[in-house]
């Protein structure tokens, strides 16, 4: 026999209804009730919100007045690349590897880096940072020439 309350006698089948508080204080001032007011020489404070009630961002005005970032790229004809290393220094650091006798997964794993990014910087296509070439530096004993 179930201890909880049962189904069968308790329904309730009346239609419920939520009503929404009125706003209060300045938000209650419905715009009939500001017209009033004006009419009968009542002085009113009333100030719209920038683009209330719109979709629009609240900055419409500067960016209608400025060019749209797209046209601003699409006119760039400069190209931007990331620097990358030297010829120069890729192969000082395939010399000095080569002259340690060590290939590029144990020079990798000798300065605590992956083996993919040695090959880069051999290979030339690494953007150069300064805490791995001081570490490739400590571990062959030699001065890399600066990756410009």
């Amino acid at each position: 026999m179930p201890s909880g309350p049962t189904l069968l006698g308790a329904q309730q089948w009346e239609p419920v209804v939520l009503h929404k508080a009125a706003p209060k204080g300045k938000a209650a001032k419905s715009s009939s009730e500001v017209n009033a007011a004006l009419r009968q020489g009542v002085a009113v404070e009333t100030s719209k919100k920038m683009a209330g009630g719109c979709n629009k961002s609240g900055s419409v005005s500067v960016a209608a007045a400025e060019p749209s970032a797209a046209r601003k790229l699409d006119e760039q004809t400069e190209a931007f690349r990331h620097k990358t290393v030297s010829h120069d220094f890729k192969m000082a650091l395939q010399q000095a590897r080569l002259a340690k006798k060590l290939s590029q997964g144990q020079l990798a794993t000798e300065v605590n880096e992956k083996s993919s990014v040695i090959h880069e910087y051999e290979a030339g296509k690494a953007i150069p940072n300064g805490a791995v070439i001081s570490k490739l530096n400590r571990a062959m004993g030699v001065r890399l020439p600066r990756a410009k």
